[in-house]
């Protein structure tokens, strides 16, 4: 029960995600792996609510998935109180 409990769980994130970035034709979340790995989904995560905190074609256009993750991670730390947990590399 517990397994369905956190599959549950993990649909129920994955659409509001898929929801909440629903108007960045560049992002299709799919999964909680590899629909990360370029920055993107991340961005347009922190940019659907807080579209104030950066312009969204600027970090796009950036052309490093590094580059694009290394500045969710920023944003997310410096404006939103989010600790940075991982390393883009």
């Amino acid at each position: 029960m517990a397994g369905l409990q956190q599959t549950n769980s993990e649909m129920i994130l994955l659409s509001w995600v898929r929801q909440s970035t629903r108007n960045y034709p560049q992002v299709n979340v799919t999964n909680f792996t590899t629909s990360w790995s370029d920055g993107l989904a991340f961005n347009a995560l922190l940019h659907s609510h807080r579209p104030d905190l950066f312009d969204w074609n600027t970090v796009a256009s950036q052309p490093s998935p590094v580059q694009r993750l290394d500045h969710a991670f920023n944003i997310a730390r410096q404006h939103l109180g989010i600790e940075k947990l991982l390393d883009p590399e």
